[in-house]
């Protein structure tokens, strides 16, 4: 049984198999768009990761009351635990080593991607992200991603739907980024489809999708491929990571770093000429995350704009 894909092996139609995020990027891979590299670890993977606990986590979510937050966290705890302590199969184990001996990096970073061809609520809960993983650290991040599928919301939302879509995990080459951000071919409020709307910050583009700091704004118009307008905020942090250390790090910044732009007027373009293309690709209005490091710009993220096109 192979446990494992290299992100230029899956399309989309293996989104069952390796995920939606991951079947997005794979085809866009092959496309020539800059992704960094990655595996993935199937949903058949993960489903044999955790085989030998099934009558177990079956036997304790029977007993699960909802209303009861205690009662939904303890067993939520007592099952990731057990996931966390388990051992997977040797041969997966191997599998997993020899795709992270391809990559050719020393981090990466680990994600949980839903199995479902439906977007947002399919995949509620929150499940882990670990960041600048090492291989020595792998196999018990894969562990924790996996565990996360019983986190209390994953699991009471799963249970009040009926609603048992997987997960895989997808592992990628780590991007450690100047800045980051999000980017709409819709104006996400007013829904203007004819310009790119770009939100960017330093570091870690946690920093925009969580919410924590003002990000800086670019419009680009679509038809002329230029620039309309941009509003530079004061971004106060930025997340990093710390090598000697080895965790990510909230760091502030001086009011003169804050106040700058964390994107050039020529970047923003090339984020939003990557934008126009897999929108034209795709057929429809995506929003995507992106990261800039070394000059170049990385695609890491395509999502549907869920209001509008909610089988995306």
């Amino acid at each position: 049984m192979n446990y494992t894909y290299l992100l230029e092996e899956v399309s989309l139609s293996m989104v069952s198999i390796v995920g939606r995020k991951s079947a997005y990027l794979g085809e866009l891979y092959k496309m020539g768009f800059n992704i960094p590299k990655g595996f993935i670890v199937s949903s058949r993977g993960v489903n044999e990761a955790i085989k030998d606990l099934d009558d177990e986590i079956r036997g304790i979510l029977s007993s699960v009351n909802l209303n009861d937050t205690t009662d939904l966290e303890k067993k939520s705890e007592m099952i990731k635990n057990m996931i966390i302590m388990s051992k997977l199969p040797e041969e997966m184990e191997k599998e997993i080593y020899e795709r992270f001996s391809q990559l050719g990096s020393k981090y990466v970073a680990v994600r949980a991607t839903a199995t479902s061809p439906l977007s947002g609520a399919s995949f509620a809960g929150e499940y882990e992200t670990d960041l600048f993983v090492t291989q020595e650290n792998l196999i018990p991040s894969i562990k924790r991603v996996i565990a996360s599928y019983f986190n209390p919301r994953a699991i009471a939302y799963r249970i009040l739907t009926h609603n048992e879509a997987g997960m895989a995990i997808f592992v990628q080459t780590m991007i450690n980024p100047v800045s980051a951000g999000t980017a709409f071919s819709i104006h996400p409020i007013t829904e203007e489809p004819d310009y790119v709307f770009i939100e960017s910050s330093f570091g870690l583009g946690e920093s925009v999708t969580r919410g924590m700091v003002t990000p800086d704004q670019y419009i680009v118009s679509k038809a002329t491929r230029s620039l309309v307008s941009k509003r530079i905020s004061e971004k106060v942090i930025k997340l990093t990571y710390d090598f000697e250390d080895r965790k990510i790090k909230s760091v502030e910044l001086s009011k003169e770093e804050a106040s700058a732009e964390s994107l050039s007027d020529n970047d923003a373009i090339r984020i939003a000429n990557m934008v126009i293309a897999v929108e034209n690709i795709f057929k429809r209005n995506i929003n995507i995350e992106w990261a800039m490091e070394d000059k170049k710009v990385y695609l890491l993220e395509v999502r549907g704009i869920r209001r509008l096109y909610p089988e995306f």
